[in-house]
């Protein structure tokens, strides 16, 4: 009798063990399910209907330029910063924090060559003086003695 309650009990354990794998592997498909829906929801409300499907998977590549790619006007930026800023108070800014923090880093590099700030130490740069701005504002064309031909 306890081979027999043996044996009962071994069939109960591996029946159990199907129905868990056959639940697992539902809640895997509906999880997969709610991915899906939550991607074409997305796309709904941003209005952007234009991506097809492949396999479940959104289409490669965008198909507008993302806010990365938008035009800044940097000018306004730069009246906007405080006299003393930080490359993360640009990081923080809300019309600069489009752009990462290596396009920021040019933008600096950029303004500190046109004479508009000076770096007063590791991250830190300061607005120069209005005379010293209007001076140093805009690119100067290389110069050189041209001996050659074209």
């Amino acid at each position: 009798m306890a081979t027999d309650l043996k044996v009962s009990v071994r069939r109960q354990i591996d029946q159990l063990k199907k129905e868990l794998a056959a639940a697992t592997e539902q809640i895997a498909a509906l999880q997969d399910e709610i991915k899906r829906h939550e991607l074409i929801y997305d796309m709904l409300d941003r209005g952007n209907t234009r991506k097809r499907f492949r396999g479940g998977r959104p289409a490669a590549g965008p198909l507008k330029r993302g806010p990365r790619g938008a035009m800044i006007d940097w000018n306004a930026v730069f009246a906007t910063l405080p006299d003393q800023f930080t490359l993360d108070i640009m990081v923080a800014h809300e019309t600069a924090s489009v752009k990462s923090r290596g396009y920021l880093r040019q933008v600096v590099v950029r303004w500190s060559k046109e004479g508009r700030i000076k770096r007063t130490g590791r991250g830190t740069y300061e607005k120069s003086n209005e005379s010293e701005r209007d001076e140093g504002r805009g690119r100067t064309p290389a110069t050189r003695n041209w001996t050659g031909t074209r």
